[in-house]
């Protein structure tokens, strides 16, 4: 695909956000997966902090401080006592502990915001060798067949969280650097088939006159409508490009969520009320607007906090979405969006709102095959705090990408650390991030791809008793009770089912040197 100038320049910032992402967490707290490093492995990794160091000290010298202070994280995970980090940081031993005795890093960077991008771009070059050279010792672990698979994997994983430009681990974890991001070798069919898939959605037609939207805000907005969608777009210039470019990609989202699930497609609804409503801004206050006047929110509070710090929402009268999208130079982010949006919907139709890791892993599975990424964010607004997973969750190496969520669940699964569906389930969504939805994706591509009728007929099972359930004014199915419905369904109990993911996705997600069909 050609992207615009811009795309290009989004893409070179997701590299950079994931390579130096900052992240706060315990000096020492190194992602070991449940694989106790050997002897050797252990120092390997331990002489990474000499790397982040140097790295974070270029950085620093840049007046880039979130950069630094990630680099120094990192160096600390991997040596606690790694005495340079300690002390440009503020640390001072006292009794055989470090202390911070004056945190010595900014909390904000300190350039001129025009530079930003040269400034990080500079950065990735200058610190490239000193990254490169770092992970060869480890990179010949994860080529060595005679280690330990787990031994390796652990060895590839921190491969790519110094330097995800590597391309021979990249090839081991299967992934390719895509013009966003980093893909998986299990899409390869799906970007061939994406034109296809979007070309047989229904092409929307314009709305003549003033919709109830446009009614209510008192400005006109670009809109069209599809059997299934009613698309409004407020982004100037490309809005009605956009209005019509999206409201085909949403129908074709839907179809191609409905042949993955296995359900029938069905025709659209007669009146416009009754059909999904999208919409998209590039303002926050037109978006504040439409969230206060149409978003059909009914806490005035929640609202007010939608309005002021979300990026999107759930509407409700009539049901949809509404996105503030600042990057008009192109879609790619919003077409994630809405894809993952209708995967999610999709399974919240059949199962309510219960299966709630399902319609999230359901729907990232959708967006990648769609839109060959995993960017969308799921928002929640409470106690005035945004819910982001692109945020301070993110993963590091190879990202919140197919190919780096594939990654991280392999390594779970390497160190028998999976979580269970049932235990996915439990997690509070405050507490949701990005670890937790890597897994609940890859549990929906192995239901997807492994055991497609039976999971389809406990999707159509789950309609029904919804249905009943409701016309009954009966209490709604409980998660536990759903679950056990699922394994029923499956001729698994939950833990044979994760002991069979654990194998299928070992074989899948990655290909260490010298496997099979290497």
């Amino acid at each position: 695909m050609n992207y615009p100038k811009l795309a290009r320049r989004a893409a070179r910032l997701a590299f950079l956000a994931v390579l130096f992402l900052a992240v706060a967490r315990p000096a020492g707290a190194l992602d070991d997966f449940g694989v106790t490093p050997d002897k050797k492995l252990a120092k390997a990794l331990a002489d990474l902090a000499d790397v982040c160091f140097a790295c974070g000290d270029k950085a620093k010298e840049k007046g880039l401080y979130g950069h630094a202070r990630s680099f120094f994280d990192h160096a600390l995970r991997y040596d606690p006592d790694h005495k340079a980090t300690r002390k440009v940081m503020g640390f001072k031993k006292k009794k055989d502990a470090w202390v911070l005795d004056e945190d010595l890093i900014p909390l904000k960077d300190v350039i001129n915001e025009s530079k930003r991008q040269e400034l990080e771009e500079k950065l990735v070059v200058e610190t490239r060798d000193l990254r490169t050279k770092g992970v060869e010792p480890l990179w010949k672990f994860a080529a060595d067949t005679g280690v330990p698979a787990e031994q390796r994997m652990l060895a590839l994983f921190h491969v790519l969280r110094l330097c995800p430009e590597h391309r021979d681990a990249q090839k081991a974890a299967r992934a390719t650097p895509d013009v966003m991001w980093f893909r998986h070798g299990l899409d390869d069919d799906d970007d061939a088939n994406r034109a296809k898939w979007v070309g047989r959605g229904a092409a929307g037609a314009k709305i003549e006159g003033n919709t109830p939207y446009e009614q209510a805000l008192g400005f006109a907005m670009a809109k069209r409508k599809t059997p299934w969608f009613v698309v409004h777009c407020d982004v100037g210039e490309a809005s009605e490009a956009w209005a019509e470019t999206l409201s085909q990609f949403a129908e074709a989202s839907r179809d191609h969520s409905l042949e993955l699930l296995g359900l029938d497609k069905t025709e659209g609804p007669k009146d416009d009320a009754q059909r999904l409503h999208y919409t998209v801004f590039n303002n926050r206050d037109r978006f504040a607007s439409f969230v206060e006047k149409c978003s059909g929110i009914e806490d005035p509070a929640q609202r007010n906090e939608v309005a002021k710090v979300s990026g999107g929402s759930e509407t409700f009268k009539p049901y949809g979405s509404v996105w503030l999208y600042l990057q008009t130079g192109n879609d790619y982010g919003l077409r994630d969006g809405i894809a993952h949006d209708l995967g999610y919907k999709e399974i919240t139709r059949c199962c309510g709102n219960t299966a709630y890791w399902l319609a999230h892993g359901f729907g990232y599975l959708n967006s990648t095959q769609m839109n060959g990424s995993t960017h969308a964010r799921f928002y929640g607004v409470k106690a005035s705090t945004v819910i982001d997973t692109g945020g301070k969750d993110a993963l590091p190496g190879l990202g919140d990408s197919p190919a780096g969520w594939r990654l991280h669940t392999a390594m779970l699964a390497a160190g028998n650390k999976l979580l269970k569906p049932s235990q996915l389930g439990a997690v509070r969504v405050n507490d949701l991030d990005n670890s937790h939805m890597a897994q609940s994706y890859c549990y929906a591509e192995f239901l997807v791809t492994q055991h497609k009728d039976k999971f389809s007929a406990f999707l159509k099972a789950s309609i029904k008793d919804r249905s009943k359930r409701i016309k009954e004014k009966g209490q709604p199915e409980t998660a536990s009770e759903q679950n056990g419905r699922l394994f029923t369904e499956l001729g698994l109990t939950e833990d044979e089912f994760v002991t069979a993911f654990r194998a299928w996705a070992i074989a899948n997600y990655a290909k260490l040197p010298g496997a099979a069909g290497e």
